[in-house]
């Protein structure tokens, strides 16, 4: 039972940390976009990723867990990427920028669920739904490459 608890409290914050990426990527880019139509999409990403925090932490109370932020150095180190790489960038390129990282959180989220060993089907739940906005999100950004 234990080892159950401590599986699912990993992967919440695994979901967690994924949602909390996605939103450093959003806050990194917001004030550089000039499209009104893909800052609206960015927007409505950021919104996404923020309920998935809410929703992932929820969960991690049930189990008397708190969330796991992700580590300083990774937090700074990933702020100094994307600020190098959206320097005088077109808004094509941060499209291009943000399909990317929601392919990223694709392939780790599938990954995650494939190795899951836990049966908490609100847990599944989640992680299903935040893998279904990554794909939807990287599919968004398409029509402005």
């Amino acid at each position: 039972m234990k080892e159950e608890q401590n599986t699912n409290i990993k992967f919440l914050n695994l979901i967690y940390q994924n949602a909390q990426m996605g939103l450093i990527g959003i806050d990194m880019v917001i004030g550089k976009v000039e499209n009104k139509k893909i800052a609206k999409i960015i927007k409505e990403q950021k919104r996404e990723y923020e309920k998935f925090l809410c929703d992932a932490k929820k969960i991690l109370i049930k189990y008397g867990a708190k969330e796991e932020e992700i580590g300083k150095l990774k937090e700074i180190s990933t702020k100094a990427m994307a600020s190098v790489m959206t320097m005088r960038k077109t808004d094509q390129e941060i499209a291009k920028l943000m399909m990317e990282g929601n392919h990223k959180g694709v392939l780790e989220i599938t990954t995650e669920l494939n190795q899951y060993q836990g049966n908490d089907e609100e847990i599944l739940d989640l992680a299903n739904r935040l893998l279904a906005t990554e794909e939807h999100n990287r599919e968004e950004f398409k029509q402005y490459l």
